[in-house]
Order: structure tokens, then C-alpha cells, then sequence
């Protein structure tokens, strides 16, 4: 039994000895040898260019983000599409999240506005980074009867129906915060709203900090924990629904549409494995047809391309080229005119 204590003890102490001789080593390479403080801030409201929304969580906020690229949003949270087509027809709305809204691209690079062009048709770019099918259709809902419009499309991928299992989501622009859907009794139930508006609460948060002081902490956690250690909340699954609720959701704002004299199409894009694969989008695409939806599954067709070409449409945070956008709105455009 003593020759077992000895060795654990043995052990700690080199642990502790190796820990602190990586701990000089690092302080040293980084010329910060005599700075104590720690590297871990404080978790923020994140809100950035994006505003709080009370029954969708965030909304972009009006005026002009800049950056590499530039998106203009107007004071509908709409954005722009680099140009203005005044026609007396109904216009389409595009609701959906980041591959919609165009990150990475500029205002008359995203689909939307590339099938503005190919069709002399207004289109109305509502989509918003990070959203969830839940999301888009609560969005798509709010904008129905604002601006009547004749199409409504709702682009999604695979990630989008794992948003609608979170009431939190950390990647998320704004506080994070997010509604979400539950069935109860065999019926959808929205939950968390009026979405909260104070941060989400950080676990072991006084642990962070204390390891934040710590240079070689910080460099095994920023990738080994990075959610955590960068102050994001560890998100929680209300439930593992998310293809059964998207297909209900999808059917709802089908039924809202067409009771407005609209029509609605969904649109599946795959990411190949960039943000969050495409392993979910089948079982949608063939359920949502199943109740009648209009699906245009862009997916098959994108992943069919060689591995060279295909890692060329995308850009390097994961988002759709101008070609790949472009081509985007030639297939929606042509989907349309065939099925008109």
C-alpha cells in the first residue's frame, strides 16, 4: 500500500514539474514571462451587427456591415441587392439563414439577388445567419402579410434542422438565445419566447478564469474547449425532434402561403461537410414531399461535382461562391418557370 501511495505521489509531482517547466517554456517563447493576467474574458452579449428580437432572437440590425465584404440592411432587416427593381407583381420572399442572407459575398452576389435579375422579379432577401427552419419560418410568418408575397422560399441545410432542437444556440449572432418547437399532445408548441435577453450562463466559470492565467492552459483549451473557453455557453438539446418538427413547421408555412394565394417551395442546399454536413437533408426532402410540399433539392446535384470543382464554390468560412450563387438562381429561376 505504501509503495502504491509512493508512486501516485510520484507521479503528481512530475506531472506538476512537467506542467510547470511546458508553462516557462511557452511564457518564454512567447516573451510574456511576467504577465499574470488572465486571457479569458468575460462572456458578452454578443450582438454585433445583429439586433435583439423578442419572438425570433436576432434580426440584422439596419445600416451597412463592412469587412471583407459588405451587406447593406434596410429598416426591415432586409438585405440589400445591390440594385432596386420596381415592378407592380408580387414579389418572392427568400427566407432562410446564412446561405440566403449571402455571407462572404456582396449585396448583388447573393442568390437572391442574382434571381432578381434572371427573372425582373423583386425578390426580398430575409434570410439571417445562423437561423433554424424554426426561425425562418416564424420570420417568413411575421413577413407574410407585409408584403403578399406570390412565392415564398424557404432554402435550408442539413444544420438548420439540428438549430430546431436547441433553445440556445453559441454560434449564433446576438445573445444567442433562440424560440424553439416541441410537440405536446401531437401538436407544435413554440417555447422560449419572448426570447430571453440576458446572457447565457457560462458553467465553471470561475475555474475559466483561473486557468485563464495560464499560458499553457490556453493553448491546450482554445482546441481542445474552444466553445467553452472563448465564453460561449454550452448549449443544451431540448429534444432530438428536429426532422419532425421541421417537416410540421415546413407543412405549416405551405398551408399559410397557398391561404394567401402564394406558393412555397423549399430548397435544399448541402455544404459538403463545412458547416455541419448534409447527413439530415434526405429524410426532410423525402418527408416534406410526402405532405405535398414543392422541394427543390439542389443538394443531389451540388455533391455530383468532382472534389476539385466543388471545393471551388465555396468560400474560406464555409459559404457560397458568387458562381455557386449565381448557378443557384439559374436552377431556381428554371424550377419556377417549369412548374409555373
Amino acid at each position: 500500500m505504501k509503495s502504491a501511495i509512493r508512486g501516485i505521489i510520484s507521479m503528481a509531482i512530475g506531472i506538476c514539474l512537467t506542467t510547470l517547466v511546458l508553462e516557462l517554456a511557452l511564457r518564454i517563447y512567447d516573451g510574456k514571462m511576467l504577465q499574470f493576467e488572465s486571457l479569458t474574458p468575460e462572456s458578452q452579449n454578443r450582438v454585433g451587427f445583429m439586433a435583439y428580437d423578442s419572438r425570433l432572437g436576432w434580426v440584422p440590425r439596419p445600416g451597412q456591415r463592412g469587412g471583407t465584404w459588405t451587406a447593406n440592411i434596410d429598416a426591415s432587416g432586409l438585405r440589400s441587392n445591390g440594385r432596386s427593381i420596381l415592378t407592380t407583381s408580387r414579389p418572392i420572399l427568400a427566407v432562410g439563414d446564412s446561405f440566403t442572407f449571402g455571407d462572404e459575398v456582396e449585396d448583388s452576389e447573393t442568390w437572391a439577388a442574382r434571381l432578381e435579375v434572371v427573372l425582373n422579379k423583386r425578390v426580398l432577401n430575409a434570410g439571417v445567419g445562423a437561423y433554424g427552419i424554426d426561425q425562418a419560418v416564424l420570420r417568413a410568418e411575421l413577413l407574410l402579410d407585409k408584403y403578399l408575397p406570390d412565392v415564398v422560399i424557404l432554402s435550408f441545410i442539413s444544420d438548420d434542422i439540428n438549430r430546431t432542437e436547441f433553445s440556445n444556440y453559441p454560434y449564433a449572432y446576438g445573445r444567442g438565445w433562440k424560440p424553439y418547437f416541441e410537440f405536446e399532445d401531437g401538436s407544435l408548441r413554440l417555447r422560449n419566447v419572448p426570447v430571453p435577453q440576458e446572457p447565457a450562463r457560462l458553467r465553471f466559470r470561475a475555474l475559466r478564469h483561473v486557468l485563464g492565467y495560464s499560458l499553457l492552459a490556453n493553448a491546450v483549451l482554445s482546441r481542445t474547449a474552444h466553445q467553452w473557453w472563448k465564453g460561449f455557453p454550452i448549449i443544451e438539446r431540448i429534444h432530438t425532434d428536429g426532422e419532425n418538427v421541421s417537416v410540421e413547421l415546413l407543412v405549416r408555412l405551405d398551408n399559410l402561403t397557398k391561404a394567401r394565394g402564394g406558393r412555397f417551395i423549399a430548397i435544399a442546399f448541402a455544404t459538403y461537410g463545412r458547416i455541419g454536413g448534409d447527413v439530415r437533408l434526405p429524410i426532410v426532402i423525402n418527408r416534406a414531399r410526402e405532405q405535398g410540399i414543392e422541394v427543390l433539392d439542389l443538394s443531389i446535384e451540388t455533391l455530383k461535382r468532382k472534389p476539385d470543382e466543388l471545393r471551388n464554390l465555396f468560400r474560406p468560412g464555409g459559404h457560397y461562391s458568387p458562381e455557386m450563387n449565381n448557378w443557384i438562381a439559374e436552377r431556381i429561376a428554371e424550377f419556377l418557370r417549369a412548374t409555373s
